[in-house]
Order: structure tokens, then sequence, then C-alpha cells
């Protein structure tokens, strides 16, 4: 029987996770070349990017400022744990309703009348609160000017375009004004000393929660890393793989970062967990250096004179040596791409087009095509694009979890096609060659404590915040035909998730049916404006029950059917 706090338990959880989906931040529409943001789409944007301390402008979180003001101390030491007490979650939100107002204020009355009102409600120094809000002006000004038409025509012209960094606004403001031509970053940089800094707490609570999960660390882990994101990040995936490996970049007198160190074991405090890390062909094709550094952390890890229990890089290697008489270069390999000058898995594409009968194939895919070696050999010969399925099969065999950063809030997981491709590819395929499936994360570093989240969890959240979120729906309806076409894209990103590692929830189907089809009126809309999309959704729905990811009643499947044989006739002319 559950117990009273058991349940006062479940409450604030839930209490906690509907606050989350309430103050996430989510696009409300499609960007409209051309066209800037409107007031409160900028209200939203300018409030996420107040809630995250900014050095470079001595700019501090503005939700930090109100907590301190009003008592409570930092809000960043108060959301480490998703236990937190009935009287943490009050505060959070009346810090959350106070950071509301001080926006509207903003908005309307500008720096000062925002600055004074929260001294006046905050007990929040002026003098403390102005640099952000002087910050959040450049911003909002920025945000109104657009220039992305007239730098459209200036590059069909030939001419000169402007260049700026590549993120989206809430890591890196200095984006605006767009219409730049986005430039990348020195390779030799990689990682920054911040987004090594960053990657320390990410890599210390994806062990920790994988710990407090089963009772042990991960022997060996699988990473997607991409190459825009890591331009964007100025390199905190590949950070996080340091760290996981327990070894720091050193940086020469121009620096560059081309040498790695062994963080001590004594600093560590952990064991070193073995990395297999899979890369994007443009991260392969942009970060050559970053590359190699990555296989020589693996190779620095795995002649470490260390206890086998504290290095789980040298316990493998030294195990398949013994037991497959293979060398130590062989046994070494974890770092894989596509062959040269290919790219991508083709997971996707064989997912969205239903081609594709045991899901096992979908791990053997990704393997194929991801199967090719980087690095260089003991000899220091460079390895470069070798193909070595045997050896990425044997490293995959070891996975207890796979992983992947998301970085932007701008798109997520059921937003476009390349995550279920690559992290569920993954998956799929350790699954096959671990025989277990793996536990499988994501990191969410736009959120101030920078949460783990299992797949499940990221697949509901993301479900709740954006599929099923009427804000979200119905804003994209008002761009019509292609609004129509990012509901199904959705939907059918999901059901990637469903293929690649069964991570979609009954209800999530079921919700999806009764929002956009098995009500008339939404139903009447969708064909209205994008009959092809209103079927294929309807097509997608009657796959995932056929291939036994949706267990739902037989009236329901019978509905859906009249409704995809209605739209046939639609699409066919037929009266």
């Amino acid at each position: 029987m559950t117990t009273s706090a058991e349940r006062d338990r479940r409450v604030l959880d839930l209490h906690d996770r509907l606050l989350e989906i309430e103050q996430r931040l989510i696009p409300t529409g499609l960007h409209v070349f051309g066209r800037p943001s409107v007031g409160s789409e900028r209200a939203d944007m300018l409030r996420m990017v107040s809630s995250f301390d900014r050095p470079e402008a001595n700019s501090r979180a503005l939700p930090d400022l109100i907590a301190e003001g009003l008592g409570f101390g930092s809000l960043a030491s108060n959301q480490r744990a998703r236990a937190i007490s009935e009287e943490e979650l009050r505060q959070r939100e009346q810090v959350a309703a106070i950071l509301t107002t001080a926006m509207q204020t903003f908005m309307a009355g500008g720096v000062d009348a925002a600055a004074t009102q929260l001294k006046d409600i905050a007990s929040v120094n002026p003098e403390d609160s102005r640099p952000t809000f002087l910050l959040l002006d450049r911003i909002s000004r920025e945000l109104e000017t657009n220039v992305e038409i007239e730098a459209l025509l200036r590059a069909l012209c030939g001419e000169y375009i402007q260049p700026g960094p590549g993120a989206d606004i809430v890591q890196n403001p200095a984006i605006l004004p767009t219409g730049r031509n986005t430039h990348a970053i020195n390779p030799y940089a990689v990682p920054s000393e911040v987004a090594f800094a960053k990657a320390e707490v990410v890599a210390k609570r994806l062990l920790e929660r994988y710990q407090s999960e089963h009772g042990r660390y991960p022997h060996a882990m699988a990473l997607v890393l991409w190459g825009l994101d890591n331009i964007k990040t100025q390199g905190e995936g590949v950070a996080q793989a340091l760290w996981l490996l327990g070894v720091r970049p050193v940086r020469d007198g121009l620096n560059r970062v081309t040498q790695v160190t062994a963080i001590p074991l004594a600093e560590l405090k952990r064991p070193r967990v073995d990395v297999v890390m899979t890369v994007s062909g443009i991260f392969r094709d942009l970060f050559s250096p970053t590359v190699e550094l990555l296989d020589k952390a693996v190779r620095l890890v795995a002649q470490l004179e260390e206890p086998a229990e504290l290095n789980y890089v040298r316990r493998n290697v030294m195990e398949q040596i013994q037991s497959t008489s293979c060398d130590f270069d062989e046994a070494a390999i974890r770092v894989f791409s596509n062959a040269p000058g290919n790219y991508g898995t083709n997971v996707n594409f064989m997912v969205m087009d239903s081609q594709w009968e045991s899901e096992e194939t979908l791990g053997d895919l990704f393997v194929t095509r991801k199967c090719f070696a980087y690095g260089r050999d003991s000899r220091g010969r460079q390895i470069e694009g070798r193909e070595a399925r045997v050896a990425m099969d044997r490293a995959l065999a070891r996975v207890e979890a796979t992983y992947q950063n998301i970085d932007t809030f701008e798109i997520g997981i059921t937003d476009v096609d390349h995550y279920f491709e690559y992290l569920g590819g993954i998956s799929k395929a350790v699954e096959k060659r671990a025989r277990a499936r793996p536990a499988i994360y994501l990191s969410d570093t736009l959120s101030r404590d920078a949460q783990i989240r299992t797949l499940e969890e990221t697949v509901q959240l993301e479900t709740r915040a954006k599929t099923l979120n009427p804000k979200w729906y119905e804003g994209m309806l008002k761009h019509g035909f292609r609004g129509v076409a990012e509901i199904e894209n959705h939907v059918s990103n999901t059901f990637g998730w469903s293929a690649t590692a069964d991570a979609v929830d009954d209800w999530v189907y079921t919700e999806v049916a009764k929002t956009f089809l098995l009500d008339e009126e939404m139903l009447q809309r969708l064909s209205n404006l994008n009959p092809h999309s209103a079927h294929s959704l309807v097509n997608r729905l009657l796959e995932a029950h056929g291939r036994g990811y949706w267990d739902v009643d037989s009236n329901t499947v019978a509905r859906l059917r009249d409704i995809i044989s209605d739209l046939e006739d639609q699409l066919e002319g037929v009266a």
C-alpha cells in the first residue's frame, strides 16, 4: 500500500514536471524568412536568455537575483535534484511569476522601469539587475532587425556577407542580428575552456543517473557527436567524452588543443568509462584534429597502469587482445564514422519509407554505414576511414548506455529525423550485439540545471510540450499547408523512436489520434489545409498499431481506416 509520504512525493514530482512543461521555451510557429519575431515570442525568448549568467556582459541570471533578493538562495543549487520539497517548489513558482512580471514591464517600459520594479517587489539591487536588462534591451532591438532578404540578394550578386557565429540565441546572443554568414570555429581550439568546464557537470550527472538506476557505473558507453552541435557549443560533446574517459585537454602556446593528459584517479574519484564514439560525416570533415584528439585520449587511457576495476578502457582492451589475439591498435579503436565522402546512416530513410521488416535491420544498417575507423596507430600512421566492422561490433557488444547531448531549444528529438537516425540507430545496434537494450540518455543543457533524462522521459516531455500542446500546434496551423506537414513530421519522428528504441508509450499515439483525427473539427481543418499530410499522419498511426508499437481498441483502428479511406477519396477527387 502506498504511504501518505509516497503519495505526497508523487504529487510533488508531478507538480515539478508540470512546471517544467509550463516554463519550457518552445517555438510557436515556423520562422518566416525575412520577418522579425513578434512581441510575445520575443518576451519568451528574453525570459530564457535572462535565466543564465552572461559573464561576457557582466550580467547575472535574473532568477538567481530574484531568489537571493527574496532570501531563497541561488536557484541553481535548489534544482540539482528532482526530489525537491514543497517549499522549494513554491519558491520556484514565486520566482517565475516575478520574472514574468519583470519581463512584461521591461517590454512595456524599458530597462529602468524593470530594474525599479525588481527592487520594489524582490529587493534586487538595480545595479545588479541593470546589466542584464541592458543586455536584453540590445537583444530585443536586434530581434526587431531582420536583413535576411537583403543578405540573400547580396549573395545572389556575389557580394560580401558579414559573418557571424552559429548557435541559438539562448546559447549565444551574439548570433544576432540574423542574415549573416555563419562561420565555424578553429578545430584546434576544441573543446574550449568554457565547454570543458560545463561538460564536467553534465558528465557527472550522466554517470550519477546511471549509477542510481543500476547500482554501479557503466563499463562502456556509446556517444553520438555531431559537427554543427560542436560548432555551436565550441565542443561540449567532445568535452563530455573526455570527462568520461577521465582526461583533460592540454593547450600549447598558441592555445591549440593537440594533447591530452590523464586526470589522476584520486582527483577523478570514479572509474574511467570506456567510450565508443560515432561521429557524423560533417564532424569528420570539419574536426579532423578533434577526431585524432579523441582517438589519442582513448589510447592514452588504455595504456595507463591502473587497476582494471578503475580503468574500464584498459580492462576491455586487454581482454580483447587476450581473447582474440588482435594487436593493441585493433583493440583500441573507438572513433567511428562513415567512409570518406559518405554521410548519414540511412536509418531515417528506411524508417520513414517503411522499408524494413526486422528492427535488427536498422541497427545493422547503422553499423554498415558507420563502421569506418579514424585516428592514428601506434606508429603514428593515420587511420582515415578504414573499414572496421568487426572492431565496431566488438566495441558495441560491451556498451551498456548510449547518449547524446541536446544543445538547442529550437530543434528537439521529435523535430528532425536525425536524432533517431543516430542515437536510435546505435542503440538498436547495441541491443543486438550486447543482447540487451542499453540505457538511453539525453542531456538538456539548455535548462538551468543541465538535466539528464532517459529517452522515454524526453519523448514524453516533447510530446506534451510540443505535439499535444495547443500553443505549439495552433502556431503551426497558422502556416497552413506547411504547418500540417510539420505536425505530421513530428508524429513520424516520434514513430522513429518506436522503431529504433521502442521508447514511445501507448498514450502518446492515443492522444495524437484524439487531438488531430478523432476530433471532427480538427480533422476537417487538417484535410482542408493539407490532405496529403493528413493522410500520412493517419497512415503512420496505423503502421504504429500494425507493427505492435500501439495497443489500441479495435473501434479506434476501424475509425482511422475509415478516415484514411475518406482522405484517399478526397485526394483522388472522388465525390
